[in-house]
């Protein structure tokens, strides 16, 4: 015989669970992801990344060209160095025969004398232009430099997020309840009474209950597939709230079907969204008294120099003087000021995690 009873948990419940699943449901749909968010942010940082590496190394080889050439203009001046030498040394040796010919012909070794001086003073001015160019090329090389770490520290940065949110997101997701049915036929040993047989239909119809609710759980899980992967170890603490039999009662010879609605409600252990994503726990211990992270400060040897002389430079508010500057600088942000009378001062915030040479071009001031 089955006995069956009114599904009160149902009439009680349904009036306060339904409005708040709509309700829920329209707020995930207006709401955005803000992990979808971090990944378009991370995949744009990507883009200037590859953008600025690819400046830097057309900037790289810019300059490697130009040290070629200024090598090549100083084998040719130190060539037309001596070429120079050996015209005026013939030059002087005329003069010297003038004294005995006075009708000797100077006009020759003069106009020799006169052009390869010209040539070198050609060269000469190349190889300054060229030297100039290659101070501003390494320039614009430290820039790109300092722009690429700027970049890859804020793609670093924008990565954790990434993992807090994505921890965020699945703690949010495993603090769920929610209202299931579960049935389960159970065969009732004959030593037993029949309040014991019903205790034990109960009983295992809760478990599947339990178990139900866990897999939806993880099925609704947006990282679905690889919290199943981490699962075991992970103590979800699912329970039931409360619970009413629709029906129960024997089918057949010992059989005694059982069927529940139940309430249930997953309290995850604090670690468990960390261990589902197979991220460090120290992100779900975040915030925790007893979370202390380890961070080591790392140092960087910093040269500062700039075009002008007696200058003044100024790092995070502390002087150190007329360039060149050398000193050890913690990793991070630090504020670089170069000032000048007369010229524009240089101000600019840099991300130091390297060792590193900040070249810097003051520029005259235009009330000058």
């Amino acid at each position: 015989m089955i006995v069956r009873h009114i599904p009160a948990l149902v009439l009680a419940l349904s009036p306060l669970l339904g409005p708040a699943f709509v309700y829920a449901d329209e707020a995930n749909v207006a709401q955005t992801d803000p992990v979808a968010t971090i990944d378009a942010k991370i995949d744009t940082k990507q883009d200037e990344i590859k953008s600025i590496s690819s400046k830097y190394d057309t900037e790289i080889t810019k300059l490697q060209q130009l040290k070629n050439d200024q090598e090549r203009l100083k084998r040719e001046g130190d060539k037309l160095e001596t070429k120079r030498n050996r015209a005026k040394s013939d030059l002087d040796k005329q003069y010297s025969q003038l004294l005995e010919d006075p009708d000797i012909d100077l006009a020759t070794f003069q106009k020799k004398y006169q052009e390869v001086w010209n040539e070198l003073k050609q060269n000469q001015a190349a190889r300054l232009d060229n030297e100039q160019t290659i101070t501003e090329s390494e320039m614009r090389v430290s820039q790109l430099k300092q722009k690429q770490a700027r970049l890859k520290s804020e793609l670093d940065n924008l990565k954790e997020s990434r993992v807090e949110a994505r921890v965020k997101r699945i703690n949010a997701e495993l603090m769920d309840s929610n209202t299931i049915e579960a049935n389960y036929k159970t065969t009732c040993s004959t030593t037993m009474t029949l309040g014991e047989c019903a205790n034990q239909g109960v009983y295992l119809t809760k478990q599947k209950a339990v178990s139900a609710f866990q897999d939806k759980l993880l099925d609704n899980l947006t990282e679905s597939v690889i919290a199943k992967q981490n699962l075991k170890n992970v103590d979800l603490n699912v329970s039931i709230q409360d619970s009413q039999i629709l029906s129960s009662g024997f089918q057949g010879n010992n059989d005694y079907y059982t069927k529940i609605q139940a309430q249930l409600q997953a309290r995850p252990e604090a670690t468990a969204g960390c261990k589902l994503l197979g991220v460090s726990t120290r992100y779900c211990l975040q915030g925790q008294k007893n979370y202390t992270p380890k961070k080591e400060k790392q140092w960087a040897n910093i040269t500062v120099r700039s075009d002008q002389y007696q200058d003044s430079v100024t790092i995070d508010g502390v002087s150190y003087g007329s360039t060149p500057v050398e000193i050890v600088l913690p990793h991070g942000r630090h504020q670089f000021t170069v000032s000048k009378d007369g010229y524009e001062t240089y101000n600019q915030v840099i991300t130091v995690n390297s060792n590193d040479t900040v070249w810097v071009k003051l520029r005259p001031n235009k009330q000058s």
